[in-house]
């Protein structure tokens, strides 16, 4: 059974997400399937992952405390 998630955005495309892939990033049934998504800090290079918060999932750097850059996921969705 899918893991659900609180109301987000797909990494991928911006859509509402439905379920997690397997490294825990909010997808749509479209992009289930597909290789997680991999997203570099652009401060410190170090990678990013997403990370829930209060007001719903994030990408946040690995090397927090140090580097606290985050980005809202309709940020870094890709243009096609």
């Amino acid at each position: 059974m899918p893991q659900e998630t609180k109301m987000t955005k797909c990494v991928f495309c911006g859509e509402s997400a439905t379920t997690k892939n397997r490294k825990g990033q909010p997808v749509c049934s479209e992009h289930k399937k597909k290789d997680p998504k991999e997203v570099a800090c652009p401060e410190c290079g170090m990678p990013m992952k997403i990370k829930e918060g209060r007001y719903g999932f994030f990408w946040g750097c690995e090397g927090y405390p140090q580097c606290q850059e985050t980005f809202q996921i309709e940020n870094l969705v890709e243009e096609d």
